[in-house]
């Protein structure tokens, strides 16, 4: 089975949330520069601040598509791989038996574009498979669902 790629949507989404987060650090330099009393330091604050407003740009730009591209996931009779990265690229690995919770979640952000996510907890962590339309979501919540199931069941048999 190949690794499976998101839907285009996802890539909206995630250039949204981007532009949030820069949206949100620009004000913060803003405030800053609002109680700063000093007019050189105010000058440089202003400066950083359109600096850090044509980095935002380039980023919303690039930085979206590049995490589109790279952000991949398969699920197997193994477990759930998860592939993700910017500039490194990490490889989350969880074993089906491991498995004890599922969740399926939207921000306010993946309701505007119909996405969710899917939230496995094991004893040792969790794992999130993110930015699926909710079919995805729902269908793979339900497969694991299934995978645990099977799995308690097998247990009880050992235990007998």
């Amino acid at each position: 089975m190949d690794y499976v790629k998101l839907d285009p949507k996802a890539q909206k989404c995630m250039r949204v949330n981007e532009i949030i987060k820069d949206a949100v650090l620009l004000s913060m330099v803003l405030t800053a520069d609002f109680f700063i009393l000093w007019e050189s330091a105010r000058t440089a604050c202003l400066l950083t601040g359109a600096g850090f407003l044509v980095i935002a740009v380039l980023c919303s730009i690039f930085i979206p598509k590049i995490r589109y591209e790279r952000y991949r996931y398969i699920i197997d009779s193994e477990g759930i791989r998860v592939r993700e990265g910017i500039f490194w690229i990490k490889e989350t690995i969880i074993p089906m038996e491991r498995l004890h919770k599922l969740q399926v979640s939207q921000g306010p952000v993946d309701r505007i574009f119909k996405l969710s996510s899917v939230k496995v907890t094991t004893a040792g962590g969790d794992g999130t498979i993110k930015f699926l339309t909710y079919g995805e979501a729902a269908q793979i919540a339900e497969h694991l669902k299934d995978k645990i199931n099977e799995i308690a069941a097998e247990e009880r048999r050992k235990q007998l």
